[in-house]
């Protein structure tokens, strides 16, 4: 299967939310706001602190356009922050319902954390419901869902586990989530498994383990028909040698968000993430036409003959009104011969003819060969009358940079990017929806 590529060509931005001083964490982007958690000081919020002296956190939101900050945080409603630590959030897309940490017990300044549920409405946060799996005696909280709303992963404590957190996943059925099952010891180590972040097919998530970079690292897996593939840690940038975690990604690895305490302060902060690469303005279908139809109108009124098609790529088709597929573009001699069934003859090439088959404007087209365990991505250039010289694929938000590539059939976007490489602006993005051919 192919590998996928992270270059180093990225540009980093740190957000300005906070001063100097302040930590803030937990990025998710939801409806033009930027969530995250800060223990920025207020005389109305939060006097008390942890343990170690730090202050606890607030949940926080700012409109934001990539690393552009378009308005003045805003604390989130006392009904969702605490005197304790609130977050990292989650949103549940479809439901418009916010997914948080939070302590079980918000009377006290020390206790175990759950997983807290507020239904947003009308920018209206409702009185949090707590997660039906929380426990008093241990913890349960950063919690991750997917697209659809209907997978949640979560770090937990919880007695029978690897290491000092592992990651868990429950399944949305009939509207109730089914019972954590761990995700086993292809991703859960002895060490501490936290901050999960789903995407498309792929799995990120932050751990201590040995063989990092850094203090705590960020780590992706891939979801296959075997279950989550090893885990393979991110290169710098994305990583480093000090505490990397909780990301989240607008556009695979493209573009994202990302906390770290990186730099001399050795605060929390959140970075903007972006590749410099060339990129498309928009991503358009390129599927040419296959299937035709073949019918004879002017030797329809023969009786006792067989109509014989011949088309040009080694198939046949008898009758006065056929329908074909063809499985590539090309130029194929489309010919009719006509057996006359009483006297045992063929009239050859009563009909023939050139068929080019070729994409709108010329543009290069994404082929699948499909495959019982994978799909095989290649690009027809047949019908382009343009030298593009430059290419990568974008596959559910990761770079490829093979001619070829194969993928297994959990595989959810495939898209193709081109461009001359004196015209890097005039890139040509394709994005492949059907895999079927």
């Amino acid at each position: 299967m192919a590998t996928p590529y992270l270059a180093q060509d990225y540009s980093i931005e740190k957000l300005d939310l906070t001063k100097l001083k302040e930590s803030v964490w937990g990025p998710y982007l939801f409806n033009g706001f930027l969530y995250y958690s800060s223990d920025t000081k207020s005389k109305s919020y939060k006097s008390s602190k942890n343990k170690d002296g730090s202050n606890f956190h607030d949940i926080h939101r700012v409109q934001i356009d990539k690393y552009h900050i378009k308005s003045k945080p805003e604390r989130l409603p006392k009904n969702i922050n605490t005197i304790t630590t609130d977050g990292p959030v989650s949103f549940d897309t479809k439901e418009s319902s916010l997914y948080f940490t939070r302590s079980m017990d918000i009377e006290k300044e020390y206790s175990n954390l759950g997983i807290f549920i507020s239904k947003l409405t009308n920018d209206t946060f409702a009185n949090p419901v707590s997660f039906v799996y929380n426990n008093i005696t241990y913890n349960v909280g950063h919690p991750a869902l997917n697209e659809k709303g209907d997978l949640l992963v979560f770090a937990s404590d919880m007695p029978g586990g690897f290491g000092k957190s592992d990651l868990y996943f429950c399944s949305l059925v009939d509207g109730k989530w089914s019972t954590p099952v761990s995700l086993g010891d292809s991703i859960n180590t002895r060490f501490k498994e936290s901050f999960p972040f789903l995407y498309k097919n792929q799995l990120y998530f932050s751990s201590d383990r040995d063989g990092g970079i850094g203090e705590l690292d960020i780590y992706r897996s891939f979801y296959t028909n075997n279950g989550w593939s090893f885990p393979e840690l991110l290169n710098a940038p994305i990583n480093s040698v000090a505490n990397d975690f909780s990301i989240f990604l607008t556009n695979g690895l493209q573009e994202g968000y990302m906390s770290s305490d990186r730099g001399e302060m050795k605060k929390d902060k959140i970075l903007f993430f972006e590749r410099i690469i060339p990129k498309p303005e928009k991503f358009i279908e390129v599927e040419p036409v296959f299937c035709y139809d073949f019918k004879d109108e002017k030797f329809t009124g023969l009786k006792d003959v067989t109509y014989e098609w011949e088309f040009g790529d080694g198939q046949k088709a008898y009758g006065n009104h056929v329908n074909h597929c063809f499985n590539r573009m090309g130029s194929y001699n489309v010919r009719l011969h006509i057996t006359d069934n009483y006297i045992d003859f063929t009239y050859k090439n009563l009909y023939v003819d050139t068929l080019n088959i070729t994409t709108e404007n010329n543009r290069p087209y994404v082929v699948c060969d499909v495959f019982e365990d994978k799909y095989d991505f290649y690009v027809d250039f047949f019908s382009c009358n343009i030298k593009y010289d430059h290419f990568y694929w974008l596959i559910d938000g990761l770079i490829y940079e093979d001619e070829k590539i194969s993928l297994p059939k959990t595989v959810k976007q495939v898209k193709y990017v081109t461009w001359q490489s004196n015209k890097p602006q005039q890139a040509l993005g394709i994005v492949k929806k059907e895999f079927n051919r």
